[in-house]
């Protein structure tokens, strides 16, 4: 056992050992039974943990059964950096962690090229052949 002294431990120091603290708790319970209520606890337990990274949403609330597994609706208020959806207990531990499938993937600077910006907003054109017009309906 590791003896800490958190009295001689500055600001920075001290949310680097609670964000520590917070994620081994999320992983220790993750390995726990996962039935309606475990998950509900953890979801609170997560919530406490994204707050304290500056993690922020409009919508952590909502769950619902899907493809066989309890899934809970993200709507994060950073958009540019994380994605909406329906995501699992697991992924929301590993967006804690900065990995998975909630982090919108980094673009290269080289798709600006791609993009064509009017009146103030950005329009990235689709190659030829790229939109099936088989599917689509003719007034």
């Amino acid at each position: 056992m590791t003896d800490i002294d958190i009295a001689t431990l500055n600001v920075e120091e001290l949310q680097r050992l609670r964000d520590a603290v917070n994620q081994r708790l999320l992983e220790l319970r993750s390995n726990e039974s996962r039935n309606l209520s475990d998950l509900l606890r953890m979801l609170e337990d997560l919530k406490v943990t994204l707050q304290d990274q500056g993690k922020e949403w409009r919508s952590l609330e909502r769950w619902q059964y899907i493809d066989g597994e309890i899934r809970f609706w993200l709507n994060p208020t950073d958009q540019n950096q994380y994605r909406s959806g329906w995501y699992t207990i697991d992924e929301l531990l590993a967006w804690v962690r900065n990995s998975g499938p909630v982090l919108v993937p980094f673009e290269d600077e080289d798709d600006d090229d791609d993009w064509t910006e009017i009146d103030g907003v950005r329009i990235r054109w689709l190659p030829d052949g790229s939109l099936d017009r088989s599917t689509t309906t003719s007034s």
